[in-house]
Parts: structure tokens; sequence; C-alpha cells
């Protein structure tokens, strides 16, 4: 496709209203246009974007040029979006905490100002609700507000979600972000183990080319796997992360993966452990990042008594 972007809902109901018409269930397209009938649930549901080549053979089956439909619901605003929620991210990546409340303020004047359309109002709400959960959590400790504030951003488009049945529906990109931030409140509310459980609920759902997502969700596994001391299964999951970055040539996360790793490899005895940890350092300073930087030092430092100190000066 191109660089703009859709309203999938509402092509995904013209889409269902054309099979319905012709008498065809979900089950008759999946095997015909030889996809998974979970892909064209997505796609109805307005939660995906579907491949230029689903859409020709579903074409060919429904007898409509469906990439000529879906050019109906081309949207405007999706640059400005997308330099937006850009912005933003960075902030969380960079736990750069105070910036995250000027750029919270921002958005607020940006929806007020009601100059986007209803898709993306709707997902700057979402983007804003997150921004104040993630404060809430990490600069409050207030786990109870941010678990609300999550669930408000998740009610925008799902207004029947709640953590009893969060298993039941079809999630996009940004509800499945909501989400994830959800799985990290349940290690703090519940347990590690709960934590997990919507993590890996949240990568089956997450689409293969969701490369930043699922980066993310790498690392919090690995994370939590780190709470419940399973050293194994954290060096799993940090490398499944630093694979994924590497193959798509992306540096997102790749330093909290390598320090993942390093931390892993100190537990399991195993000698190069201080090379992940430089290489997570070396990264933190590529990307400017020097809270996180400092941060990773004294953990090491405290929680392990790893002097990494003597290692920093020297050229790598």
């Amino acid at each position: 496709m191109d660089m703009f972007y859709y309203d999938l809902e509402a092509f995904g109901k013209e889409l269902r209203y054309i099979r319905k018409s012709l008498k065809l269930t979900q089950k008759d397209i999946a095997n015909r246009a030889f996809i998974n009938i979970d892909t064209l649930r997505r796609i109805e549901n307005g939660k995906v974007m579907p491949k230029q080549e689903t859409l020709d053979l579903m074409s060919i089956i429904l007898k409509r040029d469906l990439n000529e439909v879906l050019l109906k619901y081309r949207l405007k605003d999706y640059p400005t979006f997308c330099k937006i929620k850009n912005s933003i991210e960075s902030k969380i990546e960079g736990g750069e905490f105070d910036e995250l409340r000027r750029e919270a303020e921002k958005l607020k004047r940006i929806i007020e100002e009601g100059k986007m359309s209803l898709y993306y109002t709707q997902l700057l709400k979402q983007l804003l609700f997150l921004i104040e959960a993630i404060i809430e959590k990490n600069v409050n400790n207030d786990y109870e507000k941010a678990l609300k504030k999550l669930i408000q951003a998740m009610k925008i488009t799902i207004p029947n979600f709640s953590l009893s049945n969060y298993t039941s529906f079809v999630y996009s990109s940004m509800e499945i972000r909501i989400l994830m931030n959800i799985a990290l409140l349940a290690e703090k509310k519940e347990s590690p183990e709960e934590c997990i459980k919507k993590f890996l609920f949240c990568l089956e759902f997450l689409d293969e080319d969701n490369i930043e997502e699922r980066v993310k969700i790498y690392y919090n596994l690995s994370y939590c796997y780190h709470l419940l001391s399973d050293y194994d299964k954290v060096l799993y999951y940090a490398d499944l992360g630093i694979k994924t970055c590497v193959k798509n040539k992306t540096l997102n996360g790749l330093a909290l993966l390598y320090f993942r790793k390093g931390i892993a490899e100190y537990h399991l005895k195993k000698e190069n452990y201080i090379d992940s940890l430089l290489k997570a350092l070396h990264l933190f300073e590529i990307l400017n990042q020097e809270k996180l930087k400092q941060m990773a030092i004294e953990n090491c430092r405290k929680l392990y008594n790893i002097d990494l100190t003597p290692f920093i000066s020297k050229p790598q």
C-alpha cells in the first residue's frame, strides 16, 4: 500500500456487506482465497491493514476491486498523527517523563482544537490516556489510577472492554499497545505470571510486520521471567528481541534487550555477560539516552555488584 492511513473499520464493514450480499461465509472466503480465517476476521473488524495480494485474491471471489474500494476510506491526517505518535514514543522509550507531561498538554490542545478527523481524534484521545497512565505508574506509583486510565483508553474504541473479557476481542495495533501496558500493571497488581499470560496473548494477536510492538513484548517477557528468576527464559526472549531488531534494522529497544541479556548471562555464569552489557551502554549513547545509560550502570553496581566503569572509556 502507500503511506496514507485508512478508516479500516468502515472498509471492514463494507467488505462484510459485500461478502454477505453474495451469501458467502468467512470460511468460504478463507478457503477460496487461501488466507487465514483469523486474518479475514481481523480485516472485517477493521483491526488490520490488508496486504495488496490479499485484496487481489479476495477481489476475484467477491467480484469487486477491493483495492479501489479501500481507496474510498483513505484518511488525510496520517502524517500529522505519525509525527505526534513518534515524538511521544521516543519520550516513553527514554523515560523522559517531564517531557511526556509537556507532550500530554500539547495533545490536549490539539484535541480541543478539533481540526483532525473523528478517527484520528479517537486515536489521539487514546494516546493521551496512555501517556497519563504511564505517568501515574512510573512517576506517581499510583497503579490503580494508571489502570483506570488504560481501561478508559480501551473503551474509546471497544466500549464493552473489561479485564475479565479481554480475550474476547479483536485488537488494532494501538489497542494492543494499551493492552501491553495493562499487562505491565498486572505484574505490579497481581503477579509476573499474570503479566506473562497477557503478554503472550498480545504476542499471538500481533501482526508479523508490527516490529515495534513485537520487540517491546519480547523485552517485557524477558523482564517478567527475570522477576521469576527463570534466566534461561530471560535469555531466550532477549535473544528473540535482538534478532528481530537486527533482522529489521531497527535500534528501538535494542539497548534494553542487550541489558536484559547481559544480566541473564551474568546469572547463568556465562563469560560474555560484560560484552552484552557494554553493547547496551554503547547503544544508549547512540540513542542519546543518557538517563537510561546511567540507570543501567547504577543498577549493575547496586544490584549485581558489577562495576562497568573500568570498561566504559575503552574503545569498543
